[in-house]
């Protein structure tokens, strides 16, 4: 089928080289980052919270001393887990159940198409097959250089990986926009709920500094809260769809709730836990884990559905408030400070209902309402249009590496690259 490629072992070009194990107790503060499993996150190393060993184990250790450019994979629980060293990271430590990449055979294979390899579906899925172990997975590096792999001519690999790479900066691209607007919207709803629309006069309260023509009310005087409610004792929730879906704190995102993951009830629970549903009428606020605080409304598609005990349901009964104006108020920095100083101070974070109804809430007129939530509103919109541009794009990644990767489609390399090769 492809005569020019050839099939065999990633350890025909690579040795994974696993990492030292570092006692913990001679962790410090400040020093040589170590890089351990929870490092690696989106392909990337966070050392913001990374343990270290003193400098000194640098010149007992440089075999483990990672460079720019190093491949690494997880080894062990999250096997899933890769990244690739920049050399921003550096000097950097690799920790044991961390593998790392290393070509030994540059004529079979290019580093950059390497990285496309180990991140592939495929690839990770021969991963997964191999792994073993009962409280956590686990796979040895020589498991990992037994993995069969394609091995296409080298200018073949270079213009696979430049196409892939060509879809990763679009897509990085389309990150740094999201974490932009990200920005904007914070400070947009920072000015907008503590400045208002056009004053010049402000007072101060207990929530700091407001229009002066704003007042404060207690929730409870402009909203009822109640609770939701948890699937009865040796009852599950199922993943097969039913008319009865069953919203948790998970599938809060973006002021609405994802459908990606849903779950459901049978009939007979949804009898029992009936009075527990939430409408398009009312909004949401988790009370209760390390999502505390979440607000949002359901889309029209799940009026009526269930709703978590982990979760309160506020409905207004006031006709000084625009529900949207609550939820976003509800989500502003006024609201999260609130909310973050009555939850409980041990175990779970969690916020009784008594205390979501004395929550202070900033109340301008109903039109000045309209417009901070017409303001909102833009830049959430911007912001969703930039997401749905991610996913397709990392869609269109995933598409292309299973066909470049496979060999199903071929690309055209012409003499020229060849002869660079």
């Amino acid at each position: 089928m492809m005569p020019e490629w050839k099939k065999g072992p990633l350890g025909w070009a690579v040795h994974v080289q696993g990492g030292y194990p570092f006692p913990s107790a001679a962790f410090v503060d400040e020093g040589v980052p170590v890089v351990r499993m929870s490092n690696m996150k989106n392909g990337r190393l966070d050392l913001t919270q990374a343990k270290c060993m003193d400098e000194t184990a640098l010149a007992g250790h440089s075999a483990y001393l990672l460079k720019p450019g190093d491949l690494l994979l997880g080894m062990s629980g999250s096997i899933e887990n890769f990244a690739e060293v920049k050399a921003t990271d550096l000097p950097a430590l690799l920790n044991q159940r961390v593998g790392r990449l290393q070509i030994k055979d540059s004529s079979l294979l290019h580093s950059e198409y390497l990285k496309y390899v180990v991140t592939s579906k495929w690839f990770r899925d021969q991963v997964w097959t191999m792994a073993a172990g009962v409280a956590q997975l686990n796979i040895s590096t020589k498991q990992l250089e037994s993995i069969p792999v394609w091995y296409p001519p080298l200018a073949e690999q270079q213009k696979i990986a430049s196409i892939l790479a060509a879809v990763d900066g679009v897509i990085e691209k389309t990150e740094a926009m999201i974490e932009q607007v990200e920005v904007v919207k914070r400070g947009l709803m920072q000015q907008l709920f503590t400045r208002g629309i056009g004053h010049t006069s402000f007072r101060q309260t207990e929530l700091g500094t407001i229009p002066a023509d704003w007042s404060l009310v207690k929730l409870q005087e402009i909203a009822r809260v109640k609770g939701g409610k948890r699937v009865p004792k040796g009852y599950s929730l199922l993943e097969e769809q039913t008319p009865y879906p069953y919203i948790r704190v998970s599938d809060f995102r973006d002021y609405t709730v994802s459908q990606k993951q849903l779950k459901y009830v049978s009939e007979e629970i949804y009898g029992k836990i009936k009075r527990y549903t939430i409408s398009k009428q009312d909004m949401y606020l988790s009370i209760a884990g390390i999502y505390l605080g979440v607000a949002g409304r359901v889309p029209d598609c799940l009026d009526g559905a269930l709703l978590t005990e982990n979760a309160a349901k506020i409905t207004p009964t006031s006709d000084r408030i625009d529900l949207d104006f609550l939820m976003f108020a509800l989500g502003s920095e006024l609201c999260q400070k609130q909310i973050a100083a009555l939850k409980g101070v041990t175990g779970v974070p969690k916020l009784g209902l008594k205390r979501v109804e004395t929550l202070l809430i900033p109340l301008p007129n109903l039109t000045e309402q309209h417009k901070i939530v017409a303001g909102i509103k833009s830049v959430l919109a911007k912001l969703a249009m930039e997401k749905a541009k991610q996913t397709q794009l990392i869609a269109i990644k995933k598409e292309l590496m299973q066909k470049l990767l496979t060999g199903s489609v071929r690309v055209q390399v012409d003499e020229r690259q060849k002869e660079m090769v």
